[in-house]
């Protein structure tokens, strides 16, 4: 019987399909076989244990991405802080925490120093919004809740790199928002990469999102009940588990490369 996943070219029994007391017979009768027969048979047998590896493996194939999701969502994070340390040496010559940096400046650079950094953040905003499609979904929420699951790549590193200038300037705006958002815009370049459909792309940029939050506050349960009920909006287990995946491995490079300890 022809299950629907090959052809039906072979008029007889197929050696797997067979009885065990069969199959030895099956294979002796394709051995006396033509060779060009022979060699069919093989193609149709390897096609089919491939098509059932297929199928098998696809059941697991958002576990499979959700781990490098995951891998990539820290990374993303780790590159964003380096950025902020970057510019803060730029700017003041010296490392450490916002409070400390400005006990070594001068008034005069508290004041200024702000300032450029906001001046150069709306100018690079002003860039952003050049290239900005008003269809497409600017947020890794709107995407995932919305959207098809695709973030923009120009808006989201233009604002990116516009939070890199505020916060290094000693700006008060959070630095974990820019942090989710490259980790999940990670996601979706990687989803969109590999062809995902919208529904596989969503669940792939919630991923990323719940990497992103582990990341950025080292709290992979809360990350991934966060992404799962807010963003999604109900929990599945064909969502929550590559979800929690991303979030566990996300901590998991968070500890052995930026140094993250438990308390």
């Amino acid at each position: 019987m022809n299950d629907g996943t090959t052809p039906h070219t072979d008029p007889q029994p197929h050696p797997e399909a067979a009885a065990p007391e069969e199959h030895d017979a099956i294979l002796a009768r394709d051995a006396n076989q033509p060779a060009g027969y022979s060699v069919l048979s093989f193609l149709l047998r390897l096609r089919t244990r491939a098509a059932r590896l297929f199928r098998l493996s696809d059941a697991h194939t958002m576990l499979v991405w959700s781990v490098i999701v995951g891998v990539a969502g820290a990374f993303a994070t780790i590159a964003f802080r380096e950025g902020i340390a970057l510019l803060q040496r730029l700017f003041t010559g010296s490392d450490g925490g916002l409070v400390d940096m400005a006990r070594g400046l001068s008034w005069q650079t508290r004041i200024l120093l702000p300032t450029f950094g906001g001046l150069a953040a709306g100018f690079l905003l002003l860039i952003a919004r050049r290239g900005q499609d008003k269809k497409s979904s600017t947020d890794y929420m709107e995407a995932v809740a919305i959207g098809d699951g695709v973030v923009p790549v120009h808006l989201s590193l233009w604002r990116s790199v516009s939070s890199l200038f505020t916060i290094a300037s000693g700006g008060s705006i959070g630095r974990e928002g820019s942090m989710v958002q490259l980790a999940a815009l990670s996601a979706s370049v990687i989803g969109r990469w590999v062809h995902f459909d919208p529904p596989r792309l969503r669940l792939l940029v919630a991923c990323g999102a719940a990497a992103g939050i582990t990341s950025a506050y080292n709290a992979p349960i809360a990350g991934a009940f966060f992404v799962t009920e807010i963003v999604l909006g109900s929990i599945a287990m064909e969502s929550f588990g590559p979800i929690v995946v991303s979030s566990v491995v996300a901590n998991i490079t968070m500890r052995e490369f930026a140094g993250y300890r438990p308390p």
